[in-house]
């Protein structure tokens, strides 16, 4: 991301990179909403984040499945919920091969490690 100076040897990106903060958040809206983040709606591209982030079994649990409100006046979720949703935020406007991740992993299930790492 080149935000500090190389002190030895070198580095090259080809392409582009994404990044992720550290700080897992959603805002006030849709679990959908929060995820496609205003770009417009793929189910095909959605279904396969969706299931690269393990999110379909808290789609379950949801009282509306993505539909469900969430942030301030919405349903509370767990950190690893906000985690796998910042994620599919991530591969669902990037579409990247390549993610730098600030810690954002931390707190995320095994499986959806294994389909990102």
């Amino acid at each position: 991301m080149k935000e500090l100076p190389a002190t030895e040897g070198s580095m090259n990106v080809q392409g582009s990179i994404a990044y992720t903060a550290q700080e897992a958040w959603v805002f006030a809206g849709t679990v959908r909403e929060n995820i496609t983040f205003g770009r417009d709606f793929n189910i095909d591209w959605y279904d396969k984040v969706v299931d690269a982030c393990a999110l379909r079994r808290d789609f379950e649990i949801f009282p509306y499945g993505d539909s469900t409100l969430v942030g301030d006046r919405g349903a509370s979720l767990s950190g690893g919920q906000k985690a796998r949703i910042t994620l599919a935020r991530l591969d669902l406007l990037t579409k990247k091969k390549m993610y730098i991740h600030c810690k954002a992993n931390c707190i995320i299930d095994s499986k959806s490690k294994t389909n990102h790492l």
